[in-house]
């Protein structure tokens, strides 16, 4: 069994698709930063490729965000391009785990106040 974990930045918003079947999934991608830099003093950054799929996809794309911190956990998965041959081959996580390091973003947060809020005053 082969399990890798990446902790790094959401690039991008999560856009919620789904196979024919009607199930949704999305890819992540995420940056991080290498803990040592290059010859020449540059940071390195590494871009990881994570696919959610299910409920775990649903809830990505409800709380996850542009530059929040998160780390997923999963199964390591090699990616060939068959239409280009010459183009390296890469990986992606098939994430079965995404932990959201990040605080909700504010409006988000505010609403879950003001809901909680209204439930305690009608109680």
């Amino acid at each position: 069994m082969l399990k890798i974990t990446a902790i790094g930045n959401l690039t991008n918003d999560v856009e919620l698709r789904s196979h024919e079947d009607g199930k949704p999934y999305a890819i992540l991608r995420i940056a991080s930063d290498r803990r040592y830099r290059d010859r020449e003093g540059n940071k390195l950054t590494d871009f990881i490729s994570i696919k959610v799929r299910g409920a775990l996809a649903e809830r990505c794309a409800a709380f996850a965000y542009k530059g929040c911190k998160l780390a997923a956990s999963g199964d390591f998965e090699t990616i060939c391009f068959a239409e280009d041959p010459t183009r390296q081959p890469g990986f992606l996580i098939k994430a079965t785990e995404v932990e959201f390091l990040s605080p909700r973003k504010v409006e988000e947060a505010a609403g879950v106040a003001g809901e909680n809020g209204a439930a305690e005053a009608a109680a």
